[in-house]
């Protein structure tokens, strides 16, 4: 459930939802892409009402990356890419060069060409979510909404995937709009956070204003450390465990450093 949420995306922003489990981050993702009715107020798209668009019309302005894609027939990567297209095509269409021509452009910037002959199925983690990257912007959406897209990937993965939003936000001029539970990776590419906890905005701002160390401890419920990553210059945030945070609250009452630095 969403409550009183009030929000401006703006255009070729990098906008990163975070919060604790439950908070509402894929509700709100799935209303703003229309795949999740709201029950009350208004969700406008580029100065017009989001209900005023027809499904087509919504799928060629905006794309959806789910998270997780469950398949249940061997498509080739091609394939799927292709399918991107649906939306600019008529009810009996067939693809013609231009779109087989936009979905090779489409996997060339995801690093997915090599793959088109493979079915999802032999690719690993990382690969299949460019593929299904490559599929949204084969849509060539003015937005782009991701629902954890690193989840469940490895550290390399993750960057890859990143860098590669990152790019194809600044080359095609498209908006990002995504989920993630990874507040590290969200403090180095987003331009600007949304912090929620139980459907309601906790914080809405650039990283180094949302991310403060009370906040985050009231919204995710336990104790976290704070600082600066000291290779990127952003917000770095440590959550301690129990036997750290007793150390840490005993050495700040004896005027110490709050974080034991040596171990026997």
């Amino acid at each position: 459930m969403l409550h009183d949420i009030s929000l401006t995306i703006g255009s070729e922003e990098f906008f990163i939802i975070i919060g604790p489990n439950g908070a509402g981050k894929s509700s709100l993702l799935k209303a703003l892409i229309a795949t999740e009715r709201i029950e009350a107020g208004a969700i406008s798209l580029f100065g017009r009402p989001q209900d005023a668009y027809s499904r087509r019309e919504l799928a060629r302005l905006a794309a959806l990356v789910p998270q997780g894609l469950e398949t249940h027939f061997p498509f080739k990567v091609a394939d799927t890419v292709l399918m991107g297209r649906s939306p600019h095509l008529g009810l009996l269409a067939v693809e013609q060069e231009e779109d087989y021509a936009i979905a090779r452009q489409a996997m060339q910037a995801t690093d997915t060409i090599h793959l088109a002959g493979r079915t999802l199925e032999q690719l690993s983690g990382g690969e299949r979510q460019r593929v299904i990257i490559a599929r949204a912007i084969c849509q060539q959406p003015r937005l782009l909404f991701l629902d954890e897209p690193t989840a469940s990937l490895d550290l390399a993965h993750q960057i890859r995937i990143m860098d590669l939003l990152e790019n194809l936000r600044q080359e095609r001029k498209i908006t990002i709009c995504m989920v993630s539970h990874d507040i590290n990776l969200a403090a180095m590419y987003a331009d600007r956070l949304l912090l929620m906890k139980e459907g309601r905005v906790m914080k809405i701002g650039p990283p180094d204003v949302v991310l403060e160390e009370k906040l985050l401890e009231k919204s995710y419920e336990c104790p976290l450390l704070v600082d600066e990553n000291p290779a990127t210059g952003t917000r770095r945030v440590v959550p301690l465990p129990a036997k750290f945070s007793r150390a840490a609250s005993v050495n700040n009452q004896k005027g110490r450093p709050t974080i034991p630095v040596d171990y026997e």
